[in-house]
């Protein structure tokens, strides 16, 4: 990515020359902004071999913007070290404290240009917006210390470092799942610093670090490969020395309202918000530019939008102090205002730089005309002028584009293609070599390109321009294909790390509604520890670990009915979801019998159709798309994310699907911005190659226009065609599209239902694509069945509804998820409030002072316009737009179009935004009586914000004087609480555990589904599909096994609760994942008959609970004795389900298990082997006396290897041959 040649070629101009004369002065330049990069560059060069230090601060109107510019400066300085100084996300007078991520991209730039000198590094180029280059900053962050960790190192006591992490403002948390936590476990350190991509697992032995390992958030699992040392910088940018902790005592009486939050500082305990207390409690602040070394020059780049930024900064700090938010979240309650601590002015920071000697350089887009007059004679003129033209705007059309370059080079004109992926390079070269251009592709460009050629290179620039004192042409991929990645798509993300199953314990909080599949619907109490007895004469007592359970009373006017659940059976509960609060079962009684009962025959019903459906696909006979083609790779090359792994994943079972002959139908589900457009692309084009045509079908006519830009945008440089179809064309042009289906000339449509009428025929329709599945009704889908025999079907959903999921849990379809959220996502901070102006006017200027738009939902047509009109009187800066689904489709497609492409700051609209509209510089939505929304509707349009890097806000506001409904109450609640990244799940969850659920074949369901709980209903499907397949299926039957042995998880070696409980309910699968194998998992894959799969199944099990424990011995350290005996007992509980037994419990000196082995020949074996043993009478169990050792009982591993031996001797599984 070196485009250093770039530079070079620009020196030989006498502009450019001119300009780097100015390199140590203070001076302004005019020039295209796409210049901007290359004549910094030149500037820095021009620093070379004189005293001023080769360092710049570059300062831009937008966040954005410094990001691009420092992308560009990296490719045109390859050595340079380049450094984006992020804003915080939060306005200085909030009582919101700026995320630990934030604090530690900002610390570490200044960490890093205090060390910097230039004999040992290149130049170094620090970027950031002008928000973040006004800010005032605490002094003496360089010097706060760290806390330095290398494996190996001595003297660390652990204590010591516990208490220093405290110092230095990090978090003690029972699990670490956020930047700026630690966790401590016997002596295992997690922490996760600030700046950091994965937290780190350090391991101690006494005072030594004996090993540190990366591990992932998602499944708390180190990562391969150790670490050899850590940084640990601080969580915060203040931190509450004994200094600021006075002054904060100190405060106390002057500020009443601050008073908890002063107290618990002067304490030393770090509170949300109390960065905004900063000016009043730190030792001094200063401006950035006294962390830079001394001397470094200031660049600010687009002056005039520089200063009119700096300008309504102050005057919208000052705004949102008046407004006093009162949030939902903790702690925020109303901004400080302490006279002090607004942002600093640009005369300010340009005189904070003149002090320390830098130069200052501004570089303008406009020509006054100055330099020119100066020219000829009429006056002087301090504007440096670098005349170039820019590049014609061609509207991605290549044959306009080539043309042009080719007159360039014909006419002796050096040109440059950069673009920002190999694949996109390649294409370039191809491009204008078909045409006879002279043309080739370099890996780098280091000196300065040839003339009479044009180079196409890999490189990061902001924007093309044409030099004429050089004869040079720069032209980026926006110039020359039409189309640029999205604003942020210059930056190649990291691999995002892979989840394996995500820790999500059951999280039971005591009155938690669960489901036990034996005794029904019960209420959580507590997790309990009781000391059992094996009873008889020699009682052997042992502590265990219960969940109890509250039933519905046996008796009227009684207490509930306790039940204690051991903690190996956790398999047997699942949490509720259904209805409303159900009624809980009685323990014993008919009513749960009867529920499960008549929920058994409805899915009986269900199967038969179920199964119907899916022999008529795996019958039908589909077409098999050949191998990946080289423009495939081509085309996925160009790719500018790194795609997460389970996009990898997800997009090779897609083609793996495409190329079996039996026609595909995968529904593919993952949150809102998870990637599932590029996934869609990505599977089209393999269709398009071989020659099959691609329709894609989505909910509404916003969402054909979007899918189509990006369709068109991958595809950019290929001979594909790709159509809308939706009531935004014009009939001409639907009549064309519709020809050019039918003959076969157009390759994609992308359209709304209306590709579903009898009009559209296909030549050759290879693959169908729905987005949003959840949006289409039953008889859309009958309409698909009918065009779809022998067709691949692709189902997109975020928040897939009831019927989907099922029909993917229970295998009728294929099913991929995609669960890894986009690295450098922020979880959406949500307010909820009455509704105020003075607010509203707040949070939009807060939002237009990052250059972002506002989405302002309002659900009345009637009123609309009124509610834009106040909103123009309390922001009359902002240019406002309304939305709403009565519009004519031309004006309608306008102002949507306006709104994309940031001509409009809000957008009043009805919810026709909610689903897929895809503008990632919208980061924040008001929603106007948010209480009239259903659930998944507020989750959806919320879901509208967050897509860039900046953090998103979402206002659900209601009317105060009206009062809010029980559920609505309890909606805005729910939206509260789950702001998390791909919280979809949770919320379709809850969605349907408000109002209940839908179904696949019609809503006779819904009650069922309320009457045994969502979980266990797809289960029932899953055993009435398999038992329609003739798979055999052996419900699981409910074990007890009771050994006096002490098998439990210890305290001392988890002490969170809810912790100890998610690794009994891991292990409770691992050991019960033979009894389900034919049920829920195993439904899909058609296995043998039952011997077969239970075989299978116990292989895989038995690599399920060595997982666990390898996880547990990964997070938690060694295990314990009591934890091996958990181990050994969940072995042989899962060998005991296998033998399908029902009870293996000691009582007293016995054994007793049931049932008996029915087999004469295993009876005779029993009396052989153990003598003593006898059968009770109908067979239903039997009775073994327990050996001892020398009258005294065996040790635990002895008698569970002894019970273990028992049961292969009569229990014996049957062989592969057998089955």
């Amino acid at each position: 990515m070196t485009v250093s040649g770039i530079a070079r070629a620009l020196t030989q101009a006498p502009s450019v020359q001119a300009a780097a004369e100015a390199a140590r002065i203070d001076t302004d330049f005019s020039m295209l902004p796409g210049l901007d990069a290359p004549v910094l560059a030149a500037l820095l060069d021009a620093r070379r071999g004189t005293d001023a230090p080769r360092s710049v601060l570059v300062i831009t109107p937008t966040g954005r913007r410094a990001e691009s510019i420092g992308a560009a400066l990296q490719s045109l300085v390859p050595d340079a070290v380049v450094r984006h100084f992020p804003a915080w996300e939060t306005l200085p007078h909030e009582r919101l404290s700026p995320s630990a991520e934030t604090v530690g991209r900002r610390l570490s730039v200044l960490r890093d240009a205090a060390a910097w000198s230039e004999t040992d590094s290149g130049p170094l180029i620090v970027t950031a917006s002008v928000r973040a280059a006004l800010q005032p900053i605490a002094a003496g962050l360089t010097d706060a210390g760290v806390l330095e960790l290398s494996a190996g190192a001595r003297g660390h006591d652990l204590e010591a470092v516990v208490r220093r992490l405290v110092e230095l403002a990090y978090v003690r948390v029972d699990m670490v799942s956020r930047r700026g936590e630690f966790a401590v476990r016997g002596g295992i350190l997690d922490v996760f610093p600030p700046n950091a991509d994965h937290p780190y697992r350090v391991e101690f032995f006494g005072d030594e670090v004996e090993q540190i390992r990366a591990f992932s958030v998602a499944d708390q699992r180190s990562l391969p490969g150790d670490v050899a040392g850590v940084t640990l910088l601080p969580g915060r940018e203040l931190l509450l020395t004994p200094d600021v902790r006075a002054r904060a005592a100190a405060l106390h009486d002057r500020f009443p309202g601050l008073r908890a939050m002063l107290e618990k500082m002067s304490e030393g305990i770090p509170v949300e918000g109390m960065e905004s207390l900063l000016t009043s409690v730190a030792d001094a602040v200063l401006p950035l530019v006294d962390y830079l070394p001394r001397g470094s020059a200031a660049a600010l780049i687009d002056p005039e939008r520089a200063v009119a930024r700096a300008m309504t900064l102050s005057e919208t700090n000052r705004e949102f102090l008046e407004a006093a938010w009162s949030a939902a979240t903790a702690g925020a309650d109303s901004p400080v205002d302490l006279e002090a601590g607004d942002f600093l002015t640009l005369p300010d920071l340009r005189r904070a730089a003149a002090e320390r000697r830098g130069a200052w350089w501004a570089f303008s887009g406009f020509d006054s005309g100055e330099a020119d007059a100066a020219d000829e004679g009429l006056g002087d003129s301090d504007v440096v002028r670098v005349p170039a033209r820019p590049v014609p705007s061609f509207q991605g059309n290549v044959d306009g584009a080539t043309a042009h370059v080719g007159e360039l080079v014909a006419d002796g004109w050096a040109v440059v293609v950069a673009a920002s992926g190999p694949g996109l390079v390649d294409r370039a070269r191809d491009v204008l070599a078909e045409r006879g251009i002279a043309a080739r592709a370099v890996d780098d460009l280091a000196d300065a390109p040839d003339s009479g050629v044009a180079t196409a290179v890999l490189g990061a620039l902001e924007s093309g321009f044409e030099l004429p004192d050089a004869k040079l042409a720069v032209l980026t991929e926006s110039e020359f294909y039409g189309r640029t990645i999205g604003a942020d798509g210059q930056v190649v993300k990291k691999l995002a790390s892979r989840r394996r199953n995500v820790v999500d314990p059951l999280q039971l909080k005591p009155g938690d509604v669960v489901v036990h599949s034996t005794h029904g619907i019960g209420k959580f109490v507590e997790l309990v520890q009781r000391e059992v007895s094996s009873g008889g004469r020699n009682a052997v007592k042992t502590t265990r670990e219960y969940l109890v359970l509250e039933y519905a009373p046996s008796k009227r006017g009684h207490p509930g009915d306790k039940l204690f659940v051991p903690t190996d059976q956790l398999d047997l509960l699942s949490r509720y979801v259904g209805g409303d609060a159900p009624a809980l079962s009685k323990m014993g009684g008919s009513d749960w019998a009867a529920a499960k009962g008549k929920a058994r025959k409805a899915v009986r019903d269900i199967a038969v159709e179920l199964v119907k459906l899916y022999s008529a696909r795996m019958a039908a006979k589909g077409h098999a798309f050949g191998p990946d083609t080289p423009w495939q790779r081509e085309l996925e090359e160009a790719f500018p994310f790194a795609e997460t792994p389970d996009q990898l994943q997800t997009i090779d079972e897609i083609k793996a699907d495409m190329e079996r002959p039996i026609p595909m139908d995968r529904l593919l589900s993952g949150d809102v911005g998870f990637g599932k457009t590029e996934v869609a692309v990505r599977a089209a084009f393999k269709a398009i190659q071989d020659g099959k045509q691609v329709a894609m079908l989505v909910p509404t006519t916003l969402l054909v226009k979007q899918h189509l830009e990006t369709f068109t945008e991958r595809f950019a440089g290929f001979p594909v065609k790709v159509r809308p179809l939706s009531r935004f064309q014009t009939d001409k042009e639907a009549r064309d599209t519709l020809a050019g289906l039918t003959d076969g000339t157009v390759d994609m449509v992308i359209g709304t239902h209306r590709i579903l009428t009898e009009k559209v025929i296909f030549k050759d329709l290879g693959l169908m694509i729905i987005d949003e599945e959840q949006r289409f009704g039953v008889e859309h889908k009958d309409a698909l069945k009918k065009l779809k025999t022998g067709v691949d079907i692709l189902a997109m959903s975020a928040t897939p509804i009831p019927r989907t999921l099922e029909m993917a849990v229970t295998g009728i379809r294929e099913m991929s998820t995609l669960q890894t959220p986009p690295e450098d996502r922020h979880p959406i901070l949500s307010y909820v409030g009455a509704r105020s102006d003075k607010q509203i006017a707040a949070a939009i200027r807060r939002e237009l002072l990052r250059e972002g738009q506002v989405f302002y939902v309002h659900n009345r047509v009637q009123s609309i316009q009124r509610v834009a009109a106040q909103l123009a009187e309390l922001v009359p800066e902002a240019r406002i737009a309304v939305a709403h689904g009565q519009m004519g489709e031309h004006a309608l497609e306008e102002v949507v179009d306006g709104f994309w492409e940031r001509r409009f700051d809000v957008l009043v609209s009805t919810t026709i935004i909610e689903t897929g509209l895809d503008i990632s510089n919208a980061n924040t939505i008001i929603i106007d009586r948010a209480d009239k929304y259903g659930l998944s509707q507020l989750h959806q349009l919320r879901g509208r914000v967050g897509r860039g890097r900046e953090r998103a806000y979402a206002y659900f506001l209601y009317d105060e004087l009206k009062p809010l409904s029980e559920t609505a109450a309890d909606r805005l609640e729910t939206i509260a609480v789950n702001n998390d990244l791909g919280s979809g799940m949770q919320v379709a969850l809850k969605d349907l555990e408000i109002r209940g659920a839908g179904n696949l074949l019609g809503a006779e369901q819904a009650g069922h589904i309320a009457g045994v709980g969502f979980d266990l209903y797809l289960r029932m499907i899953g055993e009435a599909v398999s038992t329609f397949r003739g798979d055999e299926v052996e419900g699981p039957a409910e074990l007890r096994l009771e050994l006096p042995v002490e098998a439990r998880i210890p305290e001392s070696y988890i002490d969170s609760e809810r912790l100890r409980l998610e690794a009994y309910q891991k292990l409770s699968a691992a050991a019960g994942s033979v009894s389900g194998a034919g049920s829920g998992a195993g439904a899909g894959s058609g296995a043998g008959s039952g011997g077969g799969a239970g075989a299978d199944a116990s292989g895989a099990s038995t690599d399920a609970i060595d997982l666990v424990r390898e996880e547990l011995e990964d997070r938690y350290g060694q295990a314990p004795a009591e934890v091996d005996g958990l181990f050994r007992v969940a072995r042989l509980r899962r060998r005991a389900a296998q033998a399908q037994l029902t009870d293996v419990v000691a009582m007293g000196p016995n054994l007793r298990v049931a049932p008996a082995p029915a087999a004469d020949s295993m009876r005779v074996r029993l009396q052989r082997l153990y003598p003593k043993s006898k059968v009770l009478a109908g067979g239903e169990a039997m009775i073994v006396p327990l050996p001892s050792a020398g009258g005294e009982p065996l040790a635990d591993a002895d008698l569970i290897a002894w019970v273990a031996q028992l049961l292969d001797q009569l229990y014996p599984l049957p062989t592969a041959a057998e089955a």
